[in-house]
């Protein structure tokens, strides 16, 4: 996948200065009982500190900083995502917190969640397939808005093709205007 970079995750694990485990941090001031602290799992709030460990050795690049709590529970609850900052970079990150099958489903949904948008080599590979990864409510969410991005991006296209045709017709002018001169 282009949209992906390989970090090791032992070395994320093993430098928690260095590397910031957002989702994690979120999953724990969402829950107000002792339970999650003491047993990684609290049953009422019906979250496991296990939902925001990174499992997969892919990193996906966020271009925006800073994302309010609520999304970063949202992802976490929703996904099979997390969300880490490289300290030292001041870079963000989506990370698998599972793995197995296709979940790019759920990528694109974190990426939809916390900046509206899906990277464009991610936009063509999200596997169609209903109902993968996601519950019906986010896959329709994350139908919804990938045939919107298509569409944006598709008239994008268009209008840069008639940028360039524009552009290849001044160059034919000119150039026959040229050729004129010399005859």
């Amino acid at each position: 996948m282009g949209y992906s970079i390989y970090q090791d995750m032992q070395e994320v694990n093993e430098n928690p200065d260095k590397w910031v485990n957002h989702g994690r941090e979120a999953l724990r001031e969402s829950c107000k009982h002792k339970q999650l602290e003491e047993e990684n799992y609290c049953d009422k709030c019906d979250i496991s500190e296990d939902s925001a460990i990174p499992m997969m050795n892919y990193l996906y690049p966020l271009e925006l900083k800073d994302f309010e709590d609520s999304k970063l529970l949202k992802v976490v609850k929703e996904t099979n995502c997390t969300i880490l900052e490289n300290t030292e970079t001041g870079e963000w990150f989506l990370c698998l917190c599972g793995g197995g099958m296709d979940l790019s489903q759920d990528i694109a949904l974190s990426y939809q969640i916390l900046e509206t948008w899906i990277p464009q080599d991610l936009l063509r590979e999200v596997c169609k397939q209903p109902l993968l990864s996601l519950g019906s409510k986010n896959y329709k969410k994350l139908a919804r808005g990938i045939m919107k991005q298509l569409k944006m991006e598709a008239n994008r296209n268009k209008e840069k093709a008639k940028d360039w045709k524009e552009s290849l017709a001044n160059l034919r002018a000119d150039e026959k205007a040229k050729k004129e001169q010399k005859e």
